[in-house]
């Protein structure tokens, strides 16, 4: 195991995650994965959603995942399947790092049954991306020191059911920014990794 792998382990697993599955049945998993040759240099990759009048996440930035199916026997089968299956990389056992905190859902400020349990994983290979376009329009990388940006820090107007929300956001080179869960979910890696690397 690479000196940086070690590291990113044991700043993943300092503390035990936040489980909700004893609250909640319903969830999806999804994959977090990194690359990098250092900590200056750690990217973390994101897919943006197909874009379909249909769906009402079209053209979001999320993580690759989706609802655990019955042919999944764990939570983490669901995250490699469902990352296989929208962006063709085959990830493995040995590169993952550990979970963060499950995260309920949210719609309009209103809590859902229902969670997201987020896996991280570290990679140090190449490979080739294989989109499923009815899926995913587009997968990148972007730097962490980046997503930290402070000229990234904008706001989502959120209109949906006669409602309008400002949230949080970062703009990551695409429309619509960051937010909502996958960017609560950044913020809890990029909160686990500085409490380490202090």
């Amino acid at each position: 195991m690479s000196s940086l792998k070690e590291s990113l382990y044991s700043a993943i697993n300092v503390t035990m995650p936040v489980d909700l599955s004893t609250q909640l049945d319903r969830h999806a998993c999804v994959a977090l994965i990194l690359r990098g040759d250092s900590w200056d240099n750690l990217e973390l990759g994101y897919i943006q959603r197909a874009f379909s009048e249909s769906d009402r996440w079209s053209g979001q930035l999320a993580f690759p995942g989706g609802k655990r199916e019955e042919t999944d026997k764990t939570d983490l089968d669901a995250a490699l399947r469902e990352t296989r299956e929208e962006i063709g990389i085959e990830l493995t056992n040995p590169e993952l790092l550990g979970r963060l905190n499950d995260i309920q859902a949210r719609k309009a400020g209103t809590m859902l049954d229902f969670y997201i349990r987020p896996f991280v994983f570290f990679i140090e290979r190449d490979f080739n991306i294989v989109l499923d376009p009815n899926e995913v329009a587009d997968f990148f990388w972007i730097r962490l020191k980046e997503i930290q940006n402070p000229h990234r820090v904008t706001t989502y107007r959120l209109q949906r059911d006669n409602i309008s929300l400002e949230l949080p956001a970062v703009y990551l080179d695409r429309e619509p920014p960051l937010w909502g869960l996958s960017y609560m979910m950044t913020l809890n890696l990029l909160e686990v990794l500085a409490a380490a690397s202090k």
